[in-house]
């Protein structure tokens, strides 16, 4: 869930630098694509440095692997720690108008991060930064991947069918706007009933897995995309120990956290992992 990317993200690599990596295995921080395995379901990572004691695994927002991403999987890497980006995976883009579609399409994600957690030695301490959509696929992981230590979330909220119901991403309006003509919706408060008893992966009613994890979250004050009160409900749920705010809308909030807040995500997890 992010807008204007294309064009804004390619300006930012030539105002801000290009993220320059190595694919030399001499190098610490040596960049290799991969393409993960699994009985048919496969996953593309980009994978930075090798075999740490800390591993940062990065869940991209809608549109997948940006410079932002790279900019903080270079900024982790020559920080000591080996980071995955999850750059796409099977069925990532499917579309349909059925209510299950939610479900499949969170099941992937979790399916996703397992199949890279296996590539993760097992002492590794390991951390999940995730934006935007990338941040609801994290929430739901922080309950159900026991392996993942620590968990920051970019302009993330809860409850997920809330934010599909009513975010004003466009994809989401004109989804909203079919499934009204196919199962006749009346109003939001229908649409969402409907939604939620589909979605099994909610993350107010996954369980209490996330508290024995480290939380944090940056929220955008001013947000319609993933609205404003959804990323408070989250952090509310969560009791979330770092909480940083930006007093912008959703696109604006993603590239002011790079931007400005970049160090204080990277002392986050520096304080979370041992």
């Amino acid at each position: 869930m992010i807008s204007k990317a294309v064009f804004f993200l390619t300006l930012s690599a030539l105002l801000f630098g290009c993220i320059s990596t190595s694919s030399n295995p001499n190098d610490q921080c040596f960049l290799r694509n991969q393409r993960l395995v699994d009985d048919g379901f496969w996953v593309e990572v980009a994978h930075y440095g090798s075999e740490a004691k800390k591993t940062i695994l990065i869940m991209p927002p809608t549109g997948g692997e940006n410079v932002i991403d790279r900019s903080y999987a270079k900024m982790f890497c020559e920080a000591g720690y080996e980071v995955f980006i999850l750059k796409e995976w099977s069925n990532q883009y499917e579309k349909d108008v059925e209510l299950e579609l939610h479900q499949r399409f969170y099941e992937r994600s979790q399916k996703a991060i397992e199949l890279v957690l296996k590539e993760v030695k097992e002492t590794s301490q390991i951390g999940l930064l995730g934006t935007s959509v990338g941040a609801l696929f994290s929430e739901v992981a922080a309950s159900i991947q026991p392996r993942i230590n620590a968990v920051f979330v970019i302009v993330g909220g809860a409850p997920i069918a809330s934010i599909i119901v009513n975010s004003d991403q466009q994809a989401m309006i004109d989804l909203a706007e079919r499934r009204r003509q196919r199962y006749g919706f009346s109003s939001k408060e229908q649409y969402q009933t409907a939604l939620s008893a589909k979605f099994k992966l909610e993350p107010m009613s996954l369980g209490d897995g996330y508290k024995n994890k480290k939380l944090g979250a940056l929220i955008a004050l001013d947000d319609t995309t993933v609205p404003t009160a959804a990323q408070k409900n989250l952090v509310a749920l969560w009791q979330t120990q770092t909480v940083i705010e930006r007093n912008n809308g959703h696109f604006w909030a993603i590239v002011n956290a790079w931007l400005f807040d970049s160090d204080k995500i990277l002392n986050f997890f520096e304080t979370s992992l041992n």
